[in-house]
């Protein structure tokens, strides 16, 4: 995580430059034009840093046998699963159009004949959480027992933790402690492929100050593969039942995310707010 933390924070100023010369901006929550889809740098650098992790064993062991083992395929699936998302969320931050926003946003757009970003999004990462979910739960060799529940179980979990990071991604580095938080809880709850996230926590860290002074904004693409990460880790370290009841917490967030301001509510809540404005720089 140093190494992944260190990259990212030496590559970051060049990239916000290159960022700002194309135009890949967007008004913050106070008015000022920041560069987006920053998330880009600490989803890949992450990426890079969690494949050299395996680069000794590469080198010095038999690669067919390391190629089968059940590291190397956790190691490949979130990598896989990070791009993925990244990549959805990318494609919402550059064509997305800012006026169909949450749920009902875009159900109504769908209603109307016309397809959204956000829509696409949704539908796509259920998708292809059900496709990650049904590869590990055939791997794991569980596949044959209650498969039909796991998978929808599982795939939904990955899905809704990659939009539930959005949700919070509205104030500078809200969304970043969201994941390190959710990331603290797994990690303690002892399941040791939720150290895969290592790499991608400290390409988080080398990223974060950027986002707390307001200079960056990590957008969908940061967000949405943070999330997706945080849901995969959950598929192998919590039982059937919790992810059953992390599921219906999750679709809860997303109903009262359309009723209530979550902003709104932290700044309401003394504790909330501490943590929500501790590091940032507001004016």
């Amino acid at each position: 995580p140093a190494i992944s933390g260190l990259i990212t924070y030496g590559v970051i100023p060049g990239f916000l430059k290159l960022l700002k010369i194309g135009g890949a901006t967007r008004s913050n929550y106070r008015g000022d034009i920041v560069p987006i889809g920053v998330g880009f740098v600490f989803i890949w650098v992450g990426c890079i840093s969690a494949l050299l992790l395996l680069l000794p064993s590469l080198l010095w062991s038999d690669h067919f046998g390391l190629l089968m083992r059940p590291t190397f395929l956790s190691i490949i699936m979130f990598g896989i699963t990070a791009l993925g998302y990244g990549f959805l969320g990318l494609f919402d931050d550059f064509v997305g159009c800012r006026y169909d926003t949450g749920l009902r946003g875009h159900g109504a757009a769908l209603r109307q004949g016309r397809l959204t970003s956000g829509a696409v999004k949704a539908l796509v990462g259920v998708a292809f959480g059900m496709a990650i979910a049904g590869y590990r739960l055939g791997v794991g060799g569980s596949f044959l027992q209650k498969w039909p529940l796991l998978l929808c179980i599982d795939g939904l979990l990955i899905a809704a933790w990659a939009n539930t990071l959005n949700l919070f991604d509205l104030r500078p580095g809200r969304a970043g402690k969201a994941f390190l938080f959710s990331c603290l809880v797994l990690i303690l709850a002892g399941n040791p492929v939720s150290l895969i996230l290592l790499p991608w926590i400290g390409g988080l860290l080398g990223y974060l100050p950027f986002d707390l002074r307001g200079e960056a904004m990590m957008g969908d693409v940061g967000a949405n593969a943070l999330g997706a990460l945080v849901g995969l880790a959950s598929c192998y370290g919590l039982s059937l039942s919790a992810k059953s009841v992390l599921v219906s917490g999750l679709v809860f967030l997303h109903i009262l995310a359309e009723l209530v301001s979550f902003s709104e509510l932290i700044e309401n809540h003394p504790l909330l707010k501490t943590l929500d404005s501790w590091g940032r720089k507001d004016p």
